[in-house]
C-alpha cells in the first residue's frame, strides 16, 4: 500500500515509464499470455486498483509499451538521420547503421519486439499502437527512398510500395538477430540493406513503378 500510494505521487511521466518497465520486464519473462496485470502490477510494486485507475486492462498498457518502446527507436533513428549528409543514400545508409546499432540490437528490446508482435491480433489497442509506429516507421522510409527516386531521375517510382519490402527486409533480420545473434554481424546486416539499395539503383526500382489509375 506504502509503495502504491508513494507511486500515485509521482509525475504521470515518471509513473507510465515505471509502468511501462515493468510491463517489458514481464513480457520478456512470460510472454504476452502470460503477463497478467496482476504479474504486473506486483513488478512494479503497485495495487491491481491503480493500474485500472490508469489503463483500462492490459491490452492498453501493453499498447502504451509498445508506444514507449518504438518512440525510442524513432529517436535514435532520426538522430542518426539528422547526423547524416543530406543525400538519399547517405540518409539511407545512417538509418541502417542505426537499426544494427547496439541500442537496437539490445536483446530486451528484441525480445520485446518479439512479444509485441505476437500480440498484434489480440487487441484493437495493440493493433492500433503497431499500426501507428509501423506507419511512421515506413513513413521515414518512404521519404528518402522518394528522395533518391527524385535524385536517379526514376519515373513513376512508388517508394510507398518499396518502404514496405524494404521494412519487411529489417524485420526479418531483426527477428533473425532476435533469434540467434550469431547468424550474422551488424555490419553484415547493414550490408545486406545496401545491397538491396544497391539493386534498386542497378535497375530494381522498375519493380516499383506506381499502379496506373484505374479510368
Amino acid at each position: 500500500m506504502a509503495q502504491s500510494a508513494r507511486f500515485s505521487r509521482l509525475e504521470p511521466d515518471t509513473r507510465k515509464a515505471h509502468l511501462v518497465a515493468a510491463t517489458l520486464r514481464c513480457l520478456k519473462v512470460h510472454g504476452f499470455q502470460g503477463a497478467s496485470i496482476r504479474k504486473i502490477c506486483a513488478e512494479a510494486g503497485v495495487s491491481v486498483g491503480l493500474i485500472n485507475h490508469h489503463y483500462g486492462g492490459k491490452s492498453e498498457l501493453v499498447a502504451e509499451a509498445y508506444v514507449s518502446v518504438t518512440q525510442r527507436v524513432m529517436g535514435l533513428m532520426r538522430e542518426a538521420m539528422e547526423a547524416a549528409e543530406p543525400e538519399a543514400r547517405a540518409q539511407l545508409s545512417a538509418f541502417f547503421r542505426a537499426s544494427f546499432s547496439s541500442e537496437l540490437l539490445d536483446p530486451e528490446l528484441l525480445e520485446a519486439w518479439l512479444a509485441f508482435w505476437g500480440a498484434v491480433k489480440t487487441s484493437d489497442a495493440i493493433h492500433r499502437a503497431h499500426d501507428k509506429s509501423y506507419g511512421e516507421y515506413r513513413s521515414l522510409l518512404a521519404q528518402s527512398l522518394a528522395q533518391l527516386a527524385e535524385e536517379q531521375g526514376w519515373r513513376d517510382f512508388d517508394a510507398e510500395l518499396a518502404a514496405i519490402g524494404l521494412s519487411a527486409l529489417l524485420d526479418g533480420l531483426w527477428l533473425e538477430s532476435g533469434l540467434d545473434a550469431t547468424t550474422f554481424t551488424p555490419e553484415q546486416g547493414v550490408q545486406i540493406c545496401e545491397a538491396w539499395v544497391d539493386g534498386l539503383q542497378l535497375g530494381g526500382y522498375r519493380r516499383f513503378v506506381e499502379a496506373a489509375p484505374v479510368s
